[in-house]
């Protein structure tokens, strides 16, 4: 009993310790990159979001709202993409997370769009893991396990061959930065987005 091995992190059911290594990290390194450089520890909770990481969106942002809603009528090629990847042996994306709108149940005037990992649907709803630290949302923590239906997707990505495919949110955003903004944004991820 005592040189018996312990899992230390659960395997999902349906999968290999090989396959979930092998999916993790991708996930891990895509976390990561957009967690951005300059965070403190991303590992702790304690840690609150850097105030410049938080990019404000107005309600009326008409452009904003026409990227969300291509999200959102786009699911269906994201997700068909990503869970044909889920059953591939050896994963051909680099990676993929949806944004989701998510705000406490006593504040209904504000909320954060964040990243979500380890995505599953099953029709109807969306589940993955919390990827963000939230910075004004309080409810919800990274690591976290969520859930949300299909209206609160604001925007999903998957990499393929080292370039971003979605990010429609991200690609309008960097649509209104300078040169050296983009380049700086673009110099936090291990892929493209042109």
């Amino acid at each position: 009993m005592a040189n018996e091995p312990v899992d230390l992190i659960p395997v999902p059911s349906g999968l290999s310790a090989k396959q979930f290594i092998k999916r993790s990290i991708p996930i891990l390194a895509l976390i990561v990159s957009l967690s951005g450089c300059e965070r403190p520890d991303s590992s702790s909770n304690m840690n609150p979001k850097n105030e410049a990481d938080i990019i404000p969106v107005q309600p009326d942002d008409t452009e904003m709202v026409t990227a969300m809603q291509t999200a959102r009528d786009r699911f269906p090629e994201f997700w068909s993409e990503v869970s044909t990847d889920y059953k591939r042996v050896i994963p051909a994306l680099g990676g993929s997370m949806v944004k989701a709108y998510f705000h406490d149940p006593e504040d209904s005037e504000g909320g954060e769009h964040m990243w979500v990992s380890e995505v599953e649907y099953d029709g109807a709803t969306i589940t993955g893991v919390l990827a963000d630290r939230p910075g004004h949302v309080h409810s919800v923590r990274s690591g976290d396990r969520v859930s949300f239906p299909l209206e609160h997707l604001s925007d999903w990505l998957y990499v393929d061959e080292d370039k971003a495919i979605g990010a429609f949110t991200v690609r309008l955003l960097r649509s209104r930065m300078t040169e050296k903004q983009r380049q700086e944004h673009d110099s936090h991820y291990p892929f493209n987005f042109e």
